[in-house]
């Protein structure tokens, strides 16, 4: 970890009188316009200055297929990112299990210390308990940024169930039950749920209006649904049940925008990792698979093609997120972990549980960082403290390190945590989606050990 020098010390900024009177009369319009107890339109008094900061979480994608599709031209919006910014891979750190990581990525700190260490909770029963953002135990970005008076939109981020009362609108990952379902469900007649999926509540129906809209958000066809040359053991409504289901989030997260224009937007979209894990055996010589079992070439040929084509279609999703970004706000593109092939069924798919899979990709342009030039060395625990600094918000030391290199010559304000900050929550009621995303998980065999280790690397590995 990079040292700090001890003088560095300084203490937060308080609002002045002005900003507090365009807090105040934010609040009281957001509340006669929104009927919500929330100030999302109280930008401040700098509010045309600030530049607006955009983070997608694209879950397992992996540099092996990303960084060569980039310089063949088929992923023209990452490409415009890196153009314009920087690009590379972002290290992570094991195990690789998505909900540990992405609470790193939302905290700066490891899971010892953020305390989601896995998907379920260790039990000795059969029962499995999926972690909850209560179990999270310090303040994530959108916490610090809410308090910090910046309006914040979340939407399906890991572990953001139950939602948190943040200053602005979180769509909780429970309330995309279609992600980890293979049949498509619709709120108001099949899925009654006994928790808020939602924060604000009054936001919940704007949002599962985005579910069905029938219109697509791009000209991609569904590549998935009727493609008979796929492997014949890749279950194709799954695949495109994730399909339908990336765009659905990307639409979520465009009428949060659309309604709010918040300072920052934070989107996970799972859709490459659900499909790696299907096809990545594709990319594969045939002869790595079980005797028996070897696909024919034009299966391998399909699969691998159709995993290409899903990066494209994220691709296209990203395109449309940052399309309402200016070049000095910050866009930043983030996955947690790589892909390697690996045994599950007695097939040769898609797994991340070794050092082969470590590196994620980051894609970063805005405002100071310079353009057409490497990342350079960056790991997950670097990317909450750059966030804030590029927010021009007070990094807390007890970040597992500072904020990345290639912002540029940024010289934060520090304090000593932001743990004692008060984390409202709506009530841990069941939202009605456990028993599917368990079924869900077990069925990519992320629930074989039932015992996951509570501790292993608190540091990215070299």
């Amino acid at each position: 970890m990079k040292s700090r020098k001890a003088d560095t010390h300084r203490p937060t900024r308080a609002p002045d009188a002005q900003g507090r009177w365009e807090q105040a009369r934010a609040w009281a319009r957001a509340s006669l316009l929104a009927g919500l107890s929330l100030a999302f339109f109280g930008l401040g008094c700098d509010e045309k200055e600030r530049p607006r900061i955009l983070i997608i979480g694209i879950d397992g994608a992996s540099p092996e297929i990303a960084f060569p599709m980039l310089r063949e031209g088929k992923l023209p919006h990452l490409a415009k990112i890196a153009a314009e910014g920087v690009s590379g891979p972002l290290r992570s750190v094991l195990p690789l299990f998505s909900p540990r990581i992405w609470n790193t990525i939302a905290t700066g700190r490891p899971a010892n210390q953020h305390g989601v260490f896995a998907f379920v909770k260790p039990s000795k029963s059969d029962d499995k308990e999926l972690y909850l953002s209560g179990d999270r135990k310090v303040p994530a970005l959108w916490n610090i940024l809410s308090q910090s008076g910046r309006s914040v939109g979340v939407v399906n981020w890991w572990t953001t169930y139950p939602p948190e009362k943040i200053n602005g609108v979180m769509v909780s990952d429970h309330f995309f039950p279609e992600q980890i379902s293979m049949l498509k469900k619709t709120f108001k007649a099949e899925r009654a749920s006994l928790g808020a999926l939602v924060h604000p509540e009054a936001w919940t129906e704007r949002a599962q209006e985005q579910l069905v809209n029938p219109e697509a958000l791009d000209e991609w066809p569904n590549f998935l649904a009727e493609n008979d040359a796929l492997p014949h053991w890749v279950s194709r409504p799954t695949l495109n049940q994730q399909f339908t289901t990336d765009q659905e989030i990307a639409r979520v997260a465009l009428g949060l925008q659309a309604d709010y224009k918040p300072d920052v937007l934070m989107v996970l979209l799972p859709g490459i990792d659900r499909i790696s894990h299907w096809l990545w055996g594709n990319l594969e010589p045939a002869d790595s698979y079980p005797p028996g079992l070897q696909p024919s070439a034009s299966e391998r040929e399909a699969g691998a093609n159709a995993l290409r084509h899903y990066y494209m279609f994220t691709d296209a999703l990203i395109g449309q997120l940052a399309a309402d970004y200016g070049p000095e706000d910050l866009v930043l593109v983030i996955s947690d972990h790589g892909f390697e092939a690996g045994v599950s069924l007695m097939l040769l798919t898609g797994k991340h549980d070794t050092p082969a899979a470590l590196n994620g990709v980051l894609f970063a342009r805005g405002r100071g960082i310079p353009r057409g030039e490497s990342a350079g060395r960056v790991n997950v625990f670097e990317i909450a403290p750059s966030v804030l600094a590029f927010a021009d918000l007070p990094v807390p030391r007890d970040m597992a390190e500072e904020p990345a290199g290639f912002l540029g010559p940024i010289e934060p304000d520090w304090i000593p945590s932001y743990d004692d900050m008060a984390i409202e929550r709506h009530l841990a009621s069941r939202s009605g989606n456990e028993d599917v995303i368990i079924d869900h998980l077990r069925a990519l065999g992320y629930l074989e050990d039932d015992s996951p280790p509570e501790e292993n690397s608190k540091q990215p590995a070299p």
